[in-house]
């Protein structure tokens, strides 16, 4: 068995390991490796604070605790009973467990079912405090107060290797807390900001347009990054106001209630995510009109209108019904950014809208957008032949569990 210290993990969409390393670095861990679908690292506890407060990529970060190795699920019930789970949690709080299945044998007789893993699980828990403090804790799957995460892997010394973590989260860091609202399919808000970013997209040199903003996901993403405004502001917001009301599950976690230096570094962190968002809003408002969305959906429109508001930037962006072909550039040097329809479930006659959508795309920026760029994110890499332009990049990133392109196009 193996016991973990200052050991993290923070997930992120896939496509987008690099950016959030970095990321990471920058809030001061002393290692990161990027693996497929996120990002290991190493640092003090407050690290994790600031990367939950500050990422604009990962969408959760857990912390490692234990990895135990096992032969079967009667072998990992043993193992678990070893662990000195009073640290973790007490009796009278409530846990909810989570299994996922690693890199392992398709042909194989144990862990099978992440069901059966977790009730494994559950037993060495309950059967612990039985034994040291005749009582047992709760399950609860809404709303614990506890949140475990296993992960099952090939082992070395033994067949199969768990590993034990925290959900230092509770939920996704991608959910801000701004979308009231949302239409068809929107893009994750991570997701967004991991392609303004691989789009290098500068605030200070370059307006930007979404023209298709449905829930207008792009459009406050970039404006939270222009302001250098944390992603996390609205939680912040409702953690301060509401007392009783844990945003984050760390909150109840004894690596947090018992650390006081901990406390007291998190109150500073939040402290300084108040005042950034104070100097962003400021910063924002002498940048009216670079950055615009619209789009030709009444829906949409209201939809995005309402979210831009609750993200408290009704004044500071402005949202449109026009149709995106009519759209001009905002500034000397604009990005025109869009998620167009991706045709997922295919009506008669949508197959020829979408060409002529995309086509028509491509044929405004030729038109309108000279010395501009573009960039358009879509699941239907066939649609993209459509633009009719050569891409200058083009980037595989998930958008949930569909594989699409950020294609990008300098526009001469």
């Amino acid at each position: 068995m193996k016991k973990y210290s200052l050991e993290y993990f923070a997930s992120c969409p896939m496509g987008l390991e690099e950016l959030l390393s970095q990321e990471i670095l920058a809030a001061g861990a002393k290692k990161a490796v990027q693996v497929r679908g996120g990002v290991q690292f190493e640092g003090e506890p407050e690290v994790a604070l600031k990367v939950i407060l500050h990422t604009r990529l990962a969408s959760r970060v857990f912390k490692y605790l234990y990895t135990v190795d096992a032969i079967h699920e009667k072998d990992y019930y043993l193992e678990a009973t070893e662990i000195n789970w009073k640290e973790l949690m007490n009796f009278e709080q409530t846990f909810r467990l989570t299994t996922v299945f690693g890199d392992l044998p398709r042909e194989r007789d144990e862990f099978r079912n992440s069901q059966f893993v977790n009730l494994k699980l559950k037993d060495a828990i309950v059967d612990y405090f039985r034994h040291f403090d005749g009582t047992r804790p709760s399950v609860e799957k809404d709303f614990p107060d506890i949140s475990f995460l296993a992960r099952v892997e090939r082992g070395s010394e033994k067949p199969y290797q768990i590993t034990l973590m925290y959900d230092l989260c509770g939920d996704p860091l991608n959910q801000r807390g701004y979308r009231i609202a949302q239409t068809e399919a929107p893009v994750k808000e991570n997701v967004a900001a991991g392609m303004l970013k691989l789009a290098n997209w500068n605030p200070e040199t370059e307006g930007l347009i979404d023209a298709m903003c449905g829930s207008g996901t792009f459009v406050i993403e970039a404006a939270m990054m222009a302001g250098n405004i944390p992603p996390s502001f609205l939680k912040v917001q409702k953690h301060l106001s509401n007392r009783g009301f844990k945003m984050w599950t760390f909150i109840n976690y004894p690596w947090f209630t018992a650390d006081r230096d901990l406390q007291e570094k998190f109150r500073k962190l939040i402290e300084e995510v108040v005042q950034m968002t104070d100097d962003g809003m400021k910063k924002l408002a002498t940048m009216k009109g670079r950055i615009k969305g619209s789009d030709i959906d009444a829906y949409s429109v209201g939809v995005a209108t309402d979210n831009v508001q609750k993200a408290r930037m009704a004044s500071l962006i402005p949202i449109e019904k026009k149709d995106a072909l009519a759209s001009v550039p905002n500034a000397e040097k604009t990005l025109f950014i869009c998620n167009p329809p991706y045709g997922e479930r295919l009506e008669h006659g949508e197959d020829e809208r979408l060409r002529a959508l995309y086509k028509g795309l491509g044929d405004h920026w030729k038109n309108h957008f000279k010395g501009h760029r573009a960039a358009l994110f879509t699941g239907n890499l066939q649609m993209l032949k459509q633009v009719g332009l050569r891409a200058s990049k083009k980037t595989i990133l998930w958008n949930g569990d569909i594989e699409c392109r950020l294609a990008q196009y300098d526009l001469y």
